[in-house]
């Protein structure tokens, strides 16, 4: 995954438009293009009501899914003690990095649930980077649905650096 920022005029109208109708106090996010393993897309950043969001749009301004950095404490204890004891199964050890709440669904059921609170038809998942310990320590993002249960995890690689870090 790479990401490059991109200046707003170069974002497709779709995606601008639905941002601005679901968020409609958010003024300025920052925009990016992002390259992965499945394609190129569009994100929007910023932060709102205490939380940092991230919007990713496809190609051509669809919204894909809304992700919300929470912190564990945000979690329902059921859900953590799911993902919990894949960690324990799976891995030596842990240390949690950054969680996510992931949101998708249809634009128009997105954009209610954060315009107006209703919820219905979403999907929610947790988005979990993590530090993990088999043999060595890498660094992980797995994929857990709304109950906690383990769905798909990837190895995340950094990218070799010249840069000397102490």
């Amino acid at each position: 995954e790479k990401e490059v920022s991109v200046k707003v005029q170069d974002v497709p109208s779709a995606a601008k438009e639905w941002l601005k109708d679901a968020f409609e106090s958010v003024q300025k996010p920052k925009w990016f293009l992002e390259y992965s393993q499945t394609g190129k897309s569009f994100e929007a950043k910023f932060r709102y009501q205490d939380h940092y969001y991230s919007v990713e749009f496809d190609s051509v301004g669809f919204v894909q899914d809304v992700e919300i950095e929470i912190d564990q404490s945000e979690m329902s204890s059921e859900v953590w003690k799911e993902i919990s004891a894949y960690f324990e199964k799976e891995f030596q050890q842990v240390k949690v990095e950054k969680i996510q709440r992931q949101f998708s669904g249809l634009p128009e059921d997105l954009e209610d649930y954060f315009d107006e609170g209703e919820q219905e038809n979403l999907l929610v998942k947790y988005e979990i980077v993590f530090q993990g310990k088999k043999e060595i320590w890498e660094l992980w993002e797995g994929l857990f649905d709304d109950s906690g249960r383990f769905l798909s995890i990837l190895k995340v690689q950094i990218r070799p650096t010249d840069n000397l870090v102490f």
